[in-house]
C-alpha cells in the first residue's frame, strides 16, 4: 500500500471517527469502488485530463449525491481531483484496517484443501476469539494444494497446519 493511500484512508477515517459516522462513510466508499470496478469506461472518464476538473465533479455529484455520505463524495471528489482514483481501493483497505483496529475485529483466511462445514467453521472461529481476544471475522477459501489441514492468515502472520505445510518443512529439515 502507497504512503499517499496510508495517509488518505487515515485521514477519511480519522474525519469519520469525530463526527461518529465511520460505517456510513465505509459504505459510500465501498459502493464508489464497486461502481468504478464495474464500470471501467467510467472510471477512464474520471482519469481523462482532457475532461475539465468541474465536469469530473458534476459526473461524481450526479452519481452520488443522495446515494453516499457527503463526507464518502467528498472524499473520492478529492481523489479525483488529484488523479488518484486508482488509490480508492489502497484507501478503503486503510481505512477499513483501522476501524477494525479499533472495534478489536481480526479479519482471518483460512485456506484448507476440502471446503469447511459450518461446524468447523464456527469452532475454528470461537478458538481463534478465544485465543486473540478479538471478534474474528472468518474468510474460507479453497486450496486443493495444500492436500490436507488448514492453513490460516490474519494480522501479518501465517500458521500453517497443512499437510502440505508439514511436508515443505520435513524436507527442509532433512536438507540441512
Amino acid at each position: 500500500m502507497s504512503t499517499a493511500a496510508k495517509a488518505y484512508g487515515g485521514a477519511l477515517y480519522s474525519l469519520a471517527c469525530e463526527e461518529g459516522c465511520t460505517d456510513e462513510v465505509l459504505a459510500g466508499v465501498e459502493l464508489a469502488a464497486e461502481l468504478f470496478a464495474n464500470n471501467p469506461r467510467y472510471l477512464s472518464l474520471m482519469k481523462n485530463p482532457s475532461v475539465s476538473t468541474r465536469e469530473h465533479l458534476a459526473l461524481l455529484d450526479e452519481a452520488f449525491r443522495g446515494s453516499i455520505h457527503s463526507y464518502a463524495l467528498n472524499f473520492v471528489k478529492i481523489l479525483c481531483e488529484k488523479y488518484a482514483l486508482e488509490l480508492l481501493g489502497s484507501c478503503i483497505d486503510e481505512y477499513r484496517a483501522l476501524l477494525y483496529k479499533d472495534r478489536g475485529i481480526l479479519p482471518v483466511t483460512a485456506y484448507s484443501a476440502v471446503p469447511l462445514s459450518e461446524s468447523q467453521q464456527d469452532a475454528l472461529t470461537r478458538r481463534l476469539g478465544d485465543t486473540t481476544g478479538k471478534t474474528i471475522i472468518l474468510e474460507c477459501r479453497i486450496d486443493t494444494s495444500l492436500i490436507g489441514g488448514i492453513k490460516l492468515c490474519y494480522d501479518g502472520q501465517q500458521l500453517d497446519g497443512s499437510i502440505a505445510g508439514r511436508l515443505a518443512s520435513l524436507r527442509q529439515a532433512l536438507m540441512q
